[in-house]
């Protein structure tokens, strides 16, 4: 890790530790004590602030409160002021200071990462509502500091306990910050939702990571991404804490679908498929060919057509199909004599088993004098789905 490349000595306490001297990595082993290597972390953490004698002792040796103590702790202080040069040379002062019974770490702002993080999560903050796209700067530069969690190799040391926890919540209010800008300044819905499941894999219980990427789908028009999320936190909260939703998340989807459904023209039945306009299943379509690239699940759809039958009857068709497809499916009135079935999660196969469900279903409704087409697309065959949905969509 190097900070900037300005600073001889640079310490990075986020993430496992790290300490670059004249801009190269100290290894381990350097440290012939592990108490002098405790030592110079948790000054690092202190920013610069002061800590008695008294205090490190009981830090390092809190078991040994004897006549040995200083002596080992004067010890511990020769060893890691052997690593650390000083700023100005050779005849210059080591930045492990002392002065009246206490010691502290004196670098400049900018060589410890953690100090780096706060400053640039500060200006975000600070700049949010007048700057926003610098306020965007300071949360990349924020996240690029932010490699791990505080000490992430000394989970098990108390003192570090309070610094992890402090440091993981302003790193998640920075995610949401960046998300949230990405949205609103930039408009790059897809790498606010790439920012948000990347932080969500590090706690999978954040709410408002799950806001915030609702959000972003919502905004960038990937509708069934949207719900399959909405549907994953719900079944997350109901199985780990027998929780609801808040209203907020809650009323984020209420809105969305109260806007499909002022796109739809077809009134919907309880229950059955979802009903979409033709606008949001061409959004249906580009957001499952984004899948089918990043993790091979294939799709389906069912075109079926009847020049022969008037609209009044199609609407009756339309609504017998929308009660008999799946929840997951989605149906579209796409022209006056035309419906489009969306199958997500489908292949070739599964395609053709609901079409000879829907084909028998009709003839036992309508009979077999008013036959109706059915042309079955699939992603298997990408380059023919590609082709025909083409056409589709431009009539």
């Amino acid at each position: 890790m190097s900070i900037n490349g300005l600073c001889r000595v640079e310490i990075g306490l986020l993430g496992p530790f790290s300490l670059r001297v004249d801009d190269r990595e100290v290894e381990s082993k350097a440290w012939k004590s592990k108490k002098a290597l405790t030592l110079l972390k948790y000054l690092a953490s202190r920013h610069g602030q002061k800590a008695s004698s008294d205090a490190l002792i009981e830090l390092l040796w809190p078991d040994q409160l004897d006549v040995y103590s200083q002596r080992n702790l004067h010890t511990a202080v020769w060893f890691a002021r052997r690593i650390l040069p000083a700023p100005n040379g050779a005849k210059g002062e080591s930045p492990l200071r002392y002065s009246h019974g206490s010691y502290w770490l004196e670098l400049e702002e900018s060589c410890v990462d953690t100090i780096l993080f706060e400053s640039h999560a500060r200006k975000s903050r600070q700049l949010e509502t007048s700057n926003p796209e610098m306020a965007l700067f300071h949360c990349e530069a924020a996240l690029k500091v932010y490699r791990d969690d505080f000490l992430s190799d000394e989970v098990y040391e108390d003192w570090t306990i309070p610094y992890r926890e402090e440091y993981r919540e302003v790193y998640f209010q920075v995610v949401v910050r960046a998300a949230e800008l990405l949205i609103r300044q930039r408009g790059d819905f897809n790498e606010a939702v790439q920012l948000c499941r990347t932080t969500l894999k590090r706690d999978p219980y954040r709410e408002e990571l799950y806001h915030a990427a609702l959000k972003a789908l919502i905004s960038g028009r990937r509708f069934v991404e949207a719900v399959n999320l909405y549907k994953q936190y719900v079944q997350m909260l109901q199985d780990e804490f027998g929780l609801e939703p808040s209203p907020a998340i809650v009323d984020l989807i209420s809105k969305m679908k109260e806007g499909l459904d002022e796109a739809s023209p077809v009134p919907k039945a309880p229950g059955g498929a979802y009903v979409c306009s033709r606008t949001v299943l061409r959004s249906f379509f580009e957001t499952e060919q984004r899948r089918l690239q990043r993790t091979g699940n294939h799709f389906s759809a069912l075109v079926i057509g009847n020049s022969e039958a008037g609209e009044q009857k199609f609407l009756q068709v339309f609504a017998v199909l929308q009660s008999l497809l799946r929840h997951s499916d989605v149906i579209c009135h796409y022209a006056p004599t035309m419906i489009v079935v969306f199958l997500p999660a489908t292949g070739a196969f599964g395609a053709r088993i609901v079409s000879a469900k829907i084909q028998e279903t009709l003839e036992q409704k309508f009979g077999s004098t008013a036959p109706f087409s059915f042309l079955i697309l699939s992603s298997e065959e990408l380059d023919v789905l590609q082709k025909e949905w083409s056409a589709i969509a431009n009539t």
